[in-house]
């Protein structure tokens, strides 16, 4: 698997399925669906990737590096071990899990096998375009840092009126000293 060649893609490629939570990247190259195999392996409750991918035909694996400045995570680009939609069936159907009823891998394969496929072989696609997820994210995550400057901006707003209301106290305090009432006057 050293020697296979690395591929590149662009957000624009992948879409991204989701079951109950797990999430599994698809990366379209030369027209073709690729999964992400720690997605993969991680949906099917399998804990060792290497070695799930390492009992796969080698023409069925390869690294995938994102392109377009995306690196997935700070420093650098993102590289993925992928595997072919062929070696994606194998999977669920080399996972004991997967034939355990009650597993979250059995119930995952049976959604894969009931609605991803078919919807797949009808629709041509099936999953939310990363295009639209990354738009998303990034609209959601302005609004929150946008309603946390607010919430930080009414919190100063009511500590900078606190301070005015005292120095407003102060000042009258300060500059119009309060009389000590008289008795026998009344302000009727």
């Amino acid at each position: 698997m050293c020697d296979k060649p690395v591929y590149q893609a662009s957000p624009a490629d992948i879409s991204v399925i989701r079951f109950e939570g797990a999430k599994v990247r698809i990366v379209k190259v030369a027209g073709e669906p690729w999964f992400v195999a720690s997605d993969v392996c991680r949906a099917l409750e399998i804990s060792n990737t290497t070695e799930a991918v390492s009992a796969l035909d080698s023409d069925e694996v390869m690294t995938l590096t994102l392109t377009e400045g995306h690196s997935g995570k700070r420093g650098g680009a993102r590289s993925w071990n992928m595997v072919a939609e062929s070696s994606f069936y194998k999977l669920i159907a080399r996972s004991r899990k997967a034939t355990t009823p009650g597993t979250f891998a059995h119930r995952f394969s049976n959604w894969v096998f009931r609605q991803v496929i078919p919807s797949i072989r009808k629709t041509g696609s099936y999953g939310v375009p990363f295009a639209f997820l990354n738009d998303f994210t990034r609209r959601k995550t302005q609004y929150t840092r946008k309603a946390s400057k607010r919430g930080h901006d009414l919190q100063a707003c009511r500590k900078e009126k606190e301070s005015l209301n005292r120095e407003e106290d102060q000042l009258w305090r300060d500059h119009q000293p309060q009389l000590p009432e008289v008795e026998g006057t009344a302000n009727d």
